[in-house]
């Protein structure tokens, strides 16, 4: 996780300081006099300047000092840590020229929050005073508070959904000294304990939805080595590119996904497209400034169709070291799986277990209803003693061939996705990994990678 820092506690903290400010105390002329706050934890240098440097000068009092005691993990308020909210906000637009909003729509966001933690924190307040009847004063005026307790509120961001807490005194020690003194003149210190339920929150996921464009390039193959000059039209604006010759396609590889054109590369038994570099270079800022809106990293979407109609949706960032590459974030919940079911039709989902080797992979004891997408066939036709990891309860063999999906039923392995017979195309998810794949009636692949043509592919700015 890249680093980040919110300063929560230190919200949490602020809040306390100022629900112990503002408290005073009557001295002996009958004039009002504020008690200051201070945070209890000072600096070494802090210290010294207040102390002017010097082991001879005593703390003036009465003052509040306010510090953290403890901060300890709330098991009791732990929630479904994988919950994430999506909140749907729209923005009313703004009119920079006149600076004042208008009656009209402006940005559209999706916000994703994520599960905070739970946590308790204990906060301590030490009321330093001089004398009974200050500490009398003061003590009365913050104890008739808490009945049983002071709500708080860290921020005004109606997204924050932790901002609301609260803080209850708990512990009261009404002095530090011992009784009776004796010789010694310490200044009395009472101390109250203080807890609060928090929330530490992880960054929320902003999206931003725009206006969908769809990139279909009118771009027709020069003599190699020109450049090809495309004026489009948009309202009373025109925008002009120089862009490299040819039909411009992606190529999607991973997480990355690469403008390409078309090449007389010969592979196998046909041409393929493969990305080039001649001319002027096919970099995403050439081909993003043919269109309207404004890219923003992490917030612009890609959208490529797979050939079952489907579309995958990824939000794109630049490769700071090659703009002729995006990186990408797919979004899951685009990733749609083929419903696979067992022999009873008794289960049926679109994800296996793991994908597995049978070769080299032990089972072990499987649950009802795992599934495993194997790589080599597993035991041999041929041969009647197959591996014991793969036995049946039973003690029969069990066999299938690379490409199958296999299912523990409880007491026998079964084969419910048979790659010799299946020529449609099937996808599912590896639940461990989160990676989804394509059948395409020969082999398994990553479902969304491939050449992708113009049209079947479009952006969000």
């Amino acid at each position: 996780m890249e680093h980040f820092y919110d300063g929560q506690v230190k919200r949490y903290l602020n809040q306390f300081m100022r629900l112990m400010s503002g408290f005073g105390y009557k001295d002996a002329k009958g004039n009002l006099v504020q008690v200051p706050v201070r945070y209890g934890d000072m600096t070494r240098q802090v210290a010294n300047v207040l102390k002017k440097n010097s082991e001879n000068i005593v703390n003036s009092a009465p003052f509040i000092a306010c510090y953290i005691k403890g901060v300890d993990y709330d098991r009791s308020r732990i929630q479904n840590p994988y919950h994430i909210d999506k909140m749907q906000i729209r923005e009313r637009a703004f009119d920079e020229q006149g600076n004042e909003y208008i009656n009209e729509q402006g940005e559209n966001y999706t916000v994703e929050r994520i599960m905070p933690t739970p946590y308790t924190l204990t906060f301590a307040a030490d009321i330093w005073t001089t004398n009974t009847d200050q500490k009398l004063q003061l003590w009365e005026q913050i104890a008739v508070l808490f009945n049983p307790a002071m709500e708080i509120q860290t921020t005004n961001n109606f997204v924050d959904w932790t901002s609301l807490s609260y803080v209850e005194l708990t512990a009261t020690v009404w002095s530090s000294r011992s009784i009776p003194q004796g010789t010694e003149n310490d200044i009395d210190i009472a101390n109250l304990t203080f807890s609060t339920p928090i929330w530490i929150t992880p960054p929320a996921k902003v999206k931003k939805m725009g206006i969908i464009t769809k990139i279909i390039t009118n771009i027709f193959t020069e003599p190699e080595g020109t450049v090809f000059s495309d004026n489009l039209s948009f309202g009373n604006k025109v925008a002009t590119v120089n862009v490299t010759p040819g039909n411009l396609s992606i190529l999607v590889l991973g997480n990355t996904a690469k403008l390409m054109k078309e090449s007389d590369t010969l592979v196998g038994n046909e041409y393929v497209q493969v990305p080039v570099k001649t001319g002027v270079d096919i970099n995403w800022f050439t081909l993003l400034d043919l269109y309207p809106g404004k890219f923003r990293s992490g917030l612009s979407q890609i959208r490529f169709t797979k050939p079952d109609g489907n579309e995958v949706v990824g939000y794109l960032t630049l490769n700071q070291n090659d703009d002729r590459e995006m990186l990408i974030n797919y979004e899951g919940d685009t990733l749609l799986n083929t419903p696979i079911a067992d022999l009873t039709s008794t289960y049926s989902r679109g994800t296996v277990n793991a994908v597995i080797n049978p070769q080299t992979y032990n089972p072990g004891t499987p649950d009802t209803d795992t599934r495993y997408l194997i790589l080599e066939d597993l035991g041999n036709i041929d041969n009647q003693d197959g591996p014991d990891a793969w036995k049946n309860s039973d003690n029969t063999n069990f066999f299938a061939y690379a490409n199958d999906i296999i299912q523990w039923d409880g007491t026998h392995w079964n084969v419910i996705f048979n790659s010799a017979e299946r020529t449609d195309a099937v996808y599912i998810t590896n639940s461990y990994t989160g990676i989804q794949y394509k059948w395409d009636g020969e082999a398994w692949s990553k479902s969304f990678e491939g050449v992708y043509d113009p049209g079947n592919w479009r952006l969000v700015l």
